[in-house]
């Protein structure tokens, strides 16, 4: 479901779709909350501008590590739905491959063997002077 044509894993849509899944289910229990309209409306704006500022604080934090990018639509209509990101306005980095990805996995989990995080460091550490 989260797979581009290409077959890589869509990071950036993966958490979107997350978090807006989120915001639908408190806005689907908001509506048992109140039959006031007017708190109901206000509720509802307020639930999704918080969703969706979140959105963009988590996309910012993932931008800044290179993570993910922003999508091509993002200069243009934001409430047009967008066929390449689908509605995230980012996209998984194309410097990240879904080989860098398992990487990552296996660093952020590394720290169940001090030996393998002591090689995943060092080997990350040669990484980046190689580029430099």
């Amino acid at each position: 479901m989260y797979l581009n044509k290409n077959g890589d894993f869509e990071l950036a849509n993966f958490l979107y779709k997350t978090i807006n899944s989120l915001m639908k289910q408190s806005l689907d229990m908001g509506t048992l909350l109140s039959n006031d309209q007017q708190k109901l409306r206000a509720y509802k704006e307020q639930t999704k501008k918080l969703f969706k500022d979140r959105w963009f604080d988590v996309a910012e934090a993932l931008e800044f590590f290179g993570i993910i990018e922003k999508c091509t639509c993002n200069s243009h209509e934001k409430d047009a739905y967008c066929e390449i990101c689908k509605g995230a306005r980012y996209m998984t980095s194309s410097f990240l491959s879904p080989d860098s990805m398992r990487e990552i996995g296996v660093f952020t989990n590394a720290g169940l063997s001090a030996e393998l995080a002591d090689k995943l460091q060092r080997s990350l550490q040669q990484a980046i002077s190689d580029l430099s």
